[in-house]
């Protein structure tokens, strides 16, 4: 049963990047921004090409993994307030993942984005965070909560 439990929690985490990157196609579309979150995220394989299916594995797979430790660390600490936590989560693991990438990638691989894009993807990643707060929530700590 645990193991199925955690199944359902990495599919919860990777189905909560969607929104995400909804936001962030939707800020670029009108001219904030200039990649989308999973267009960024295949950088880390391509280094200079961006590619919509490669982001969205790469973005799958550290969502399904960043909400099973999110999983993990609120059993052990409580799951009063999810939705903010996570969301805290998520801002500190956006900056994390743009001091890496920034450091590695950009501006040896590809151009110097504009400012636009520092915002577009914070506010994708506040998204994810409520995002993944809301379903662990539903799915998983609701006879915790109730």
């Amino acid at each position: 049963m645990i193991q199925d439990k955690v199944i359902i929690i990495g599919l919860l985490g990777a189905l909560s990047t969607i929104p995400g990157e909804i936001a962030s196609r939707l800020l670029a579309y009108f001219g904030i921004g200039k990649f989308g979150i999973y267009e960024l995220a295949s950088f880390i394989i391509t280094l200079n090409r961006p590619v919509f299916i490669l982001g969205l594995i790469v973005d799958f797979l550290v969502g399904c993994v960043f909400a099973v430790l999110l999983y993990y660390i609120f059993e052990k600490l409580g799951s009063c307030h999810l939705v903010i936590k996570t969301t805290g989560c998520s801002l500190l693991a956006w900056l994390v993942c743009e001091l890496l990438f920034t450091a590695i990638i950009e501006g040896k691989y590809i151009s110097i984005r504009p400012i636009n894009d520092y915002y577009s993807h914070i506010f994708s990643a506040i998204i994810f965070g409520i995002t993944v707060g809301l379903l662990l929530k539903k799915f998983i700590f609701k006879k915790l909560n109730s």
